[in-house]
């Protein structure tokens, strides 16, 4: 676990996989730490481990992650969990 910013904003304790093909945040940790307009909407349903699906509540583009000194442009799809996680 590391320490992330993004667009100047740190989120700390960030379980971190820099191959990933798909970037998942809350929403509400989206909506209160980054984005600064509305989620674009979304068609996607992505497929977990246990097969049941969720549908994320839209996603932002072009966000510039920070670790240490490196930066990854990436992608953000916002998830609203059934269960508020603490940390």
């Amino acid at each position: 676990m590391v320490d992330v910013r993004i667009d100047g904003t740190i989120i700390p304790h960030t379980l971190i996989d820099i191959w990933a093909a798909i970037n998942v945040m809350t929403k509400e940790s989206m909506l209160k730490r980054i984005l600064q307009g509305p989620l674009r909407e979304t068609t996607i349903v992505l497929k977990l481990a246990g097969r049941s699906t969720i549908a994320p509540e839209g996603y932002v583009e072009d966000v510039n992650v920070f670790i240490d000194s490196w930066e990854y442009p990436t992608d953000l799809l916002a998830l609203q969990p059934k269960t508020k996680f603490n940390g």
